[in-house]
């Protein structure tokens, strides 16, 4: 059985590999921040603090005009020109537009030749808003960004499995305390490489005719995508 659903090159194994595909983005001159509200939205602080171009310009556009973005204008039938933007931030909106392939296509329609989107989408996350329609494997990620010439998933952060445990144990509040989550969940990760390393043990003594796995991807995959709070992705056009 393959764990990676033979995707496993197009997966950047890297912990901490978010913050340089987001700066990627954030350093591009001309930036679109779809779902992104106003230019007092956490999103585009977020990308103000990562980028390196000091004449980037950021664009927000929203659904919700009571949020006065830049554009008002929906994704998934969008009135923004072909080929008009270096790059596309997408952070935690996918789950809540109707038809998320379509969005992607848009997407794609709007960056220009060589452009780059960042996306992140939810997998183990809660319920948090009256449109929130979706949730998305690694897999699923890696399926809708096809289209693009190059493209690789990555993880959210290090939280993987052990962030999960301690959301649900917490009702979600212990995002509210970003270290203390860390901390938590680095150590939970840690404890629970032990019945990782017996499951894997198992694994490769059934496994006689199979590709072998090392115990470092058999670890990662159980740790961080098996269950997490979400998957991250970059692609260029």
């Amino acid at each position: 059985m393959d764990l990676f659903q033979g995707i496993r090159n197009s997966i950047d194994t890297r912990l901490n590999a978010r913050v340089e595909y987001e700066s990627r983005i954030a350093s591009k001159d001309t930036i679109l921040d779809i779902g992104g509200r106003n230019e007092q939205s956490k999103s585009n602080q977020r990308l103000r603090q990562l980028s390196t171009n000091s004449k980037a310009k950021i664009v927000s556009t929203d659904i919700i005009d009571d949020y006065h973005p830049d554009i008002v204008d929906d994704i998934c039938s969008s009135n923004v020109g072909s080929e008009t933007y270096d790059a596309i931030y997408c952070n935690a909106v996918l789950e809540h537009v109707k038809d998320y392939e379509a969005a992607i296509s848009n997407i794609h329609r709007i960056l220009k030749p060589g452009g780059e989107l960042f996306i992140y989408v939810p997998f183990a996350w809660c319920f948090h808003d009256q449109m929130d329609f979706h949730r998305f494997t690694f897999s699923e990620v890696n399926r809708i960004l096809k289209s693009f010439s190059k493209h690789k998933l990555f993880l959210p952060d290090g939280k993987g499995y052990g962030g999960v445990f301690w959301q649900t144990l917490t009702f979600y509040e212990i995002s509210r305390f970003p270290r203390l989550w860390s901390l938590l969940s680095t150590c939970t990760n840690i404890l629970f490489t032990i019945p990782i390393a017996i499951k894997f043990v198992v694994h490769q003594a059934k496994s006689n005719n199979e590709p072998k796995i090392s115990f470092r991807e058999y670890r990662f995959f159980y740790t961080h995508l098996f269950l997490n709070h979400g998957f991250c992705g970059w692609a260029v056009k």
